[in-house]
């Protein structure tokens, strides 16, 4: 049976709660017709109440794709509470290595927990901001994290499908996605450096790297900023924060 983009088109729409939802359609359609091509490359992670995986050739398994595709899209990736318990094993040590006095562990102590809460959000901000630029394009964000390894798909002018897998730093890849990209059609690209090993380097960020495939968008650290900047300050607004 031929993938019909149509009936995928209607599906997604119905999925989709605002205008700014329906110009990620297309992308969602696209995501659907290459695990159409390729259906081991759906991931999903069943669980007693959901112990169903659904299949991209039914109309059912469909909707349960576009519901997880543009859920992900609405969730706020502002970072989140402090939710840990810190270990005041670290505050003793600090006190007695580095010389800082109890009042400064505990400023440092708090200081940390919003540190990491931030970082863990920057991955998902990333593929947001390659997204608002790359929208138009050719390119199709993976959004909702069914596709194995994958974050962006496209096809070259041949009608071949090409893919990448973005990451925000060199050591954040874990060996299994490693695996999955080996000997794929899949391309990595990372955003900044963990170490700073190689002197000269003009900066952290690895910008200038760009794989071939997304260069010509207008894609840089300095814009990125900007867009963390906008979309942090609009989702405290609407969160009330």
């Amino acid at each position: 049976m031929s993938f019909n983009k149509k009936k995928v088109s209607l599906i997604a729409e119905k999925a989709c709660i605002n205008e700014d939802e329906k110009t990620l359609i297309s992308s969602f359609v696209e995501v659907c017709s290459f695990l159409s091509e390729f259906p081991d490359e759906l991931s999903w992670r069943t669980s007693k109440v959901n112990p169903k995986k659904p299949d991209a050739a039914t109309d059912e398994g469909l909707e349960m794709l576009a519901n997880r595709y543009f859920e992900a899209y609405r969730r706020s990736d502002f970072p989140a509470e402090p939710s840990t318990i810190p270990d005041e094993m670290v505050s003793v040590i600090m006190e007695n290595a580095y010389g800082y006095s109890a009042a400064e562990c505990e400023k440092i102590k708090v200081e940390h927990q919003y540190s990491m809460c931030a970082e863990n959000c920057v991955g998902n901000l990333l593929e947001r901001y390659l997204d608002s630029q790359l929208r138009s394009s050719h390119w199709n964000w993976c959004c909702g994290e069914f596709v194995k390894a994958i974050d962006f798909l496209g096809k070259n002018d041949n009608g071949e499908w090409i893919a990448l897998q973005i990451k925000n730093r060199d050591n954040s890849e874990n060996s299994s996605s490693s695996a999955i990209r080996d000997g794929t059609r899949i391309q990595k690209w990372f955003r900044s450096f963990s170490k700073d090993t190689k002197k000269g380097r003009p900066s952290f960020t690895n910008w200038q790297k760009l794989p071939s495939l997304i260069q010509g968008y207008n894609l840089n650290e300095k814009e990125f900023k900007l867009f963390v900047s906008k979309y942090i300050k609009e989702e405290k607004k609407n969160l009330g924060k």
